[in-house]
């Protein structure tokens, strides 16, 4: 955390740095609250160093014969190395398909007036009240008519189509609050439709769209359920179909399943920490209404 930020933390409503005690009263609860977010975390990491037997007997406490083994049999039993590209093909076939179809969409939405504009907004954000497994059994009755099983292209077609809705919510709302002064110079100036979108829309909405984008790509890659009914080939399962394998009717690899986990969370963690400046900037941004 930065040292703005923490300033920032530590300010009253009106600006005034805060008394000494309600500092470390701060810290407290910052301390508590963080502890709450990472213990989840630290206790998988103790899981996974752990054997099943002492898992069983020793389930919250730390273990007492350290197996990193357990890293590398998860790796390579479930082979993790394949599920996380075909993850990755799918996040960004899912990025590619949800900002095509969101950003002209929230574009015309915002920027132009013409009937039925404001029904055709609601009609696409109501879909923000359907969740995707609400519609898995249609998905699945579409897609085994269309001859698609067993498709990552399908697979994040169908993840882009349902983030549509939250998607265009944001971009809308943000780019409802570009001047409209902008693009009139840029028309007068002989810029066409295009140009403008392009030149202008696009440039000044990219924290938004980024923001979009991440929040595609970590629904992609931790969605289980309708990859594991769309994708019975071994060679095509993505990383939460993979992790599942560790547990069935006969036998669990509880640890395994742990350490899978972590190494299947790193991705995320890394895309997370390297992205959030412009999370945080595109989330406030599109919170904005013109």
């Amino acid at each position: 955390m930065g040292a703005g930020v923490k300033n920032k933390i530590l300010q009253g409503s009106s600006g005034q740095v805060l008394s000494g005690k309600t500092k470390i009263l701060s810290y407290v609860v910052l301390i508590i609250v963080s502890t709450i977010i990472l213990y989840p975390i630290i206790w998988l990491l103790m899981a996974a160093l752990k054997t099943v037997e002492e898992l069983t007997f020793n389930t919250w406490g730390f273990p007492r014969n350290p197996q990193p083994i357990n890293f590398y049999l998860a790796w390579t039993n479930a082979g993790l190395g394949r599920l996380m590209i075909n993850s990755m093909q799918t996040a960004t076939l899912t990025v590619i398909f949800t900002l095509a179809a969101c950003v002209p969409m929230a574009f015309v939405l915002s920027r132009f007036k013409f009937r039925f504009r404001r029904l055709t907004y609601y009609v696409v954000i109501t879909g923000m009240m359907i969740p995707i497994h609400a519609a898995i059994i249609p998905l699945y009755i579409l897609v085994f008519n269309m001859g698609m099983m067993n498709n990552l292209t399908m697979l994040a077609l169908i993840y882009g189509a349902f983030r549509i809705p939250i998607s265009v919510f944001i971009l809308e709302s943000y780019m409802s609050s570009i001047p409209r002064e902008l693009e009139e110079c840029a028309y007068i100036d002989g810029c066409s439709v295009f140009r403008v979108f392009w030149n202008i829309i696009i440039p000044l909405s990219r924290d938004v769209i980024a923001t979009v984008a991440i929040l595609a790509v970590i629904n992609a890659w931790n969605e289980l359920m309708v990859a594991m009914l769309l994708i019975s080939d071994m060679s095509l399962r993505t990383l939460p179909i993979g992790l599942a394998s560790f547990l069935s009717e006969y036998f669990s690899e509880h640890t395994q399943l742990a350490a899978g986990a972590l190494l299947a969370i790193v991705p995320t963690l890394l895309f997370y920490l390297v992205a959030q400046e412009k999370i945080q900037r595109g989330l406030t941004a599109g919170a904005l209404k013109g």
